[in-house]
This record gives C-alpha cells, sequence and structure tokens, in this order.
C-alpha cells in the first residue's frame, strides 16, 4: 500500500470527495487526484494540510513502501512497524525544520517576487518615459 491509496482511503473514510478535500486544503483537485494514484509523491506542504484537514497522523501510516516514503522524507530509517516515543519525537523535531525551512522559502520567494514586480514597475516607467521623449523629438524636427 502507497502513501497516495491510504490518502484516498482515509479521505473516503471521513465522507470527503476529492473536490471537497481540494476546497478544504487549497491543493487543486488534479494534484490530489494525482497523489491519490501514486503517480506524484506529496509534498511535506500538501501532506500536512491533507492529515490536518483528514485529522490522521500520517506518521502512523508505517506499512512497507509508506515507510521507504517516509525514510526518504526525513531522512531517517524507521526500523520496524511500531514507533517508539524516541523516533516521534526525532520525526516531530525533523518535521519542524522542514516547515521551519519551507516558511523561509516562501519569505524569500514573496520578497523576490515583490522585487521582480517592482523591477517591472521601473523598466516600464523608463520604457514610457523614453517612448515619450522619442515622440517629442519625432514631432519636433518634423
Amino acid at each position: 500500500m502507497y502513501i497516495g491509496i491510504v490518502i484516498r482511503e482515509i479521505r473516503k473514510q471521513k465522507g470527503f470527495t476529492q473536490v471537497e478535500l481540494s476546497d478544504k486544503t487549497n491543493i487543486s483537485v488534479r494534484t490530489i487526484q494525482r497523489i491519490e494514484n501514486d503517480a506524484v509523491e506529496p509534498s511535506l506542504y500538501s501532506l500536512k494540510r491533507i492529515s490536518e484537514t483528514l485529522d490522521f497522523d500520517f506518521l502512523k501510516v508505517k506499512n512497507r513502501n509508506s515507510l521507504i516514503f517516509m525514510n526518504r522524507l526525513l531522512g531517517i530509517n524507521l526500523n520496524d512497524q511500531t514507533m517508539n516515543t524516541q523516533e516521534h519525537a526525532i520525526i516531530e523535531e525533523r518535521l519542524k525544520k522542514i516547515e521551519s525551512h519551507l516558511m523561509s522559502i516562501d519569505r524569500t520567494h514573496k520578497r523576490n517576487r515583490k522585487t521582480v514586480r517592482g523591477v517591472l514597475y521601473a523598466t516600464g516607467i523608463i520604457t514610457l518615459g523614453i517612448l515619450t521623449a522619442w515622440i517629442i523629438w519625432l514631432f519636433s524636427n518634423t
């Protein structure tokens, strides 16, 4: 069983449609479909939003394939089918670090987007100024 199948089954158990889950998580329906069909692995952000919406701790999903997924996601080795308190604490700590890193990336992205918008605005003003000067020069020389 893969993580997408687990998400689909829990979504159905909770009585959500893909559209309803999409609305509540702000994740596109297409992305949810692709996650549930195991076409893509959900990002940590998507997995967290889905987990919160479905009120399900995805860290407890520890079958063979999702264990591989969790090992890759968190960079640790969860050897068996049970999770002790220490493993859970390690995972929570790593998730907080990952979430903090994602938030930092998001802030940087927003800052960069504002900078690009400002540069484009300034470029537009300069272009209009040059165009206006060229038109004035054109009319004054004819």
